[in-house]
């Protein structure tokens, strides 16, 4: 019987492909999808990307076959569900969390798989003695006296013009990406329109609250203080909302003698390469990432997890716990850091992290609520703790594997030099989302530019409405939506004013936008239905 691999991108299909190779080294395995063409011709096995197995170019096992998609909940989107064919009478998908925001899993996913296996979950992994223990911290930020004027302005509007997109103008209410759904397709009317408008102006108000939450100063600066503390510990994870406050967060710790680097969509595939092996080997201390990191990287163990901006995603959250409570080698707890604005919609006060915090504190050893001050002196409690308490015993029959330490044949100086370069350096224009899943949203645009329908130019321009005016004016230009010759980003500086290395940050901005909503979704349909035309 022959085997259909599915993953939703690059990452996973290289560590699939590997996997396979490493434990049956004799039956032939064939990848399809990042730059590989491989079929079922001589091979048991194929590993494709999900955009490359619903392509009307995939090609489809010669009888019966098994079919294993791999984050499967990805597959409840509309254009993901022609995967799901009566071609395999054998089927398994796998995820950490069978959910998602709109109705996908009852509508595509259930029917399909029929069965849900349950009780893969922290509470037992931690029984069974497979995770690390965990110490949690909740710390407490106050915004400044401006950002807290600016959050409660953008709050207040955003929920009032949800009520009215709800109420007047016939949006969903529930689940949230539905509603998001309706709200995009709104934007992407006649401006006119009072409701095309009230879409609008919602998405600008969600779009400024998201950004006050991520780059909240007060965050940054409990890092900075956390920074003496991480430079004695073992390597550290944090996660931001953003590309941009990754950067400025892998800076301050970069001031603060701590060996950080950004991890961003945007990176190039061997600068991806390269810094996951450096915080292997333990030569870069900590890693700074948006949402790049929350699934399909394969990361190395780290000792501490910090949550910069929070999630509402119990998906997302549940990714980046397990980033952080793999087993150790000495069998040293892990420690979570998640700081949240005070009297914001990241306040456990106001009901936020809810499931997330009900996973983690059901294994946690300890919870506790600290001060913004509070936080490094605790840390280095728990650290110094850890340290004192090792004690490396034989490895039980069927425990896990813990991971060993890796070689790095880099120097710090030359680690630093390229941490450094990542977070001030532009990313060549030839580089632009190149061997990221981006990619496919510019392939996308680029498309539809080429040979669009009216239809697909209606709902590209819609997506593009949650954009800001002037990256708007930069993906019209660039990929040809409006109807011209794509332009290159020198031309479209001279048009705008900027640099070219102004235009291609602004490009890659506005595609990571893009490719972190629901946007991204329906882009995705407009590319399957363009393929079967």
């Amino acid at each position: 019987m022959d085997v259909l691999v599915v993953v939703p991108g690059i990452e996973l299909l290289e560590q699939w492909h590997r996997a396979i190779r490493r434990t049956l080294p004799d039956v032939p395995v064939g990848r399809r999808g990042g730059g590989h063409s491989d079929n079922f011709e001589g091979k048991r096995i194929l590993v494709s990307t999900v955009h490359s197995a619903i392509s009307t170019s995939a090609p489809q096992p010669s009888g019966p076959a098994l079919l294993v998609a791999d984050e499967v909940h990805r597959y409840g989107a509309v254009t993901f569900s022609k995967l799901l064919t009566d071609r395999f009478p054998e089927r398994i998908g796998l995820t950490a969390t069978f959910e998602r925001s709109d109705d996908g899993v009852e509508r595509f996913l259930l029917p399909y798989f029929r069965t849900v296996v349950e009780g893969c979950s922290y509470e037992r992994g931690h029984a069974d003695g497979i995770l690390a223990p965990v110490n949690v911290m909740l710390v407490a930020v106050p915004f400044d006296p401006i950002e807290a004027v600016e959050y409660q302005e953008y709050d207040e509007l955003a929920r009032k013009l949800r009520g009215d997109l709800i109420e007047k103008f016939g949006c969903a209410g529930e689940p949230f990406g539905e509603f998001m759904r309706d709200v995009q397709l709104l934007g992407g009317g006649d401006g006119a329109d009072r409701s095309t408008w009230v879409a609008r102006k919602y998405l600008h108000a969600f779009s400024k609250r998201r950004s006050l939450l991520a780059e909240c100063r007060g965050k940054r600066e409990v890092l900075r203080g956390l920074g003496v503390v991480l430079k004695e510990t073992g390597r550290a994870l944090a996660f931001s909302e953003t590309r941009e406050s990754s950067r400025a967060a892998a800076e301050v710790l970069l001031e603060e003698g701590v060996l950080a680097a950004p991890f961003t969509s945007d990176l190039s595939r061997s600068d991806r390469t390269r810094l996951l092996n450096e915080f292997k080997s333990g030569t870069l201390t900590a890693l700074v990432a948006p949402k790049v990191l929350d699934e399909g990287v394969d990361v190395p163990e780290a000792d501490v997890g910090i949550i910069l901006a929070s999630s509402k995603s119990r998906r997302q959250m549940i990714q980046r716990m397990g980033r952080i409570i793999r087993p150790k080698s000495d069998g040293r707890p892990a420690s979570f850091l998640v700081m949240y604005a005070e009297n914001s919609s990241e306040d456990p006060a106001n009901g936020a992290h809810g499931t997330f915090l009900e996973q983690l504190t059901g294994i946690a050893s300890q919870v506790v609520t600290v001060s913004a001050e509070d936080a490094p002196g605790l840390l280095r409690e728990w650290m110094n703790s850890a340290r004192s308490d090792d004690k490396v015993e034989p490895a039980a029959f069927g425990a896990p594997v813990v991971e060993q330490p890796a070689q790095s044949s880099t120097s710090v100086e030359e680690v630093a030099a390229i941490a450094q370069r990542l977070i001030e350096e532009e990313v060549p224009e030839e580089a632009v989302v190149a061997g990221t899943e981006n990619a496919e949203i510019s392939e996308i645009l680029l498309n539809v530019g080429v040979k669009g329908s009216v239809d697909d130019f209606d709902t590209v321009l819609s997506c593009l409405s949650i954009l800001e005016p002037r990256q708007v004016s930069v993906l019209v230009m660039r990929y040809g939506l409006g109807g011209q010759q794509p332009k290159r980003q020198a031309e479209i500086g001279a048009r705008l004013g900027l640099s070219s290395s102004q235009v291609g940050r602004i490009e890659r901005s506005a595609i990571a936008h893009l490719g972190d909503t629901v946007a991204g979704q329906l882009l995705s349909d407009v590319m399957a239905r363009m393929e079967s035309v």
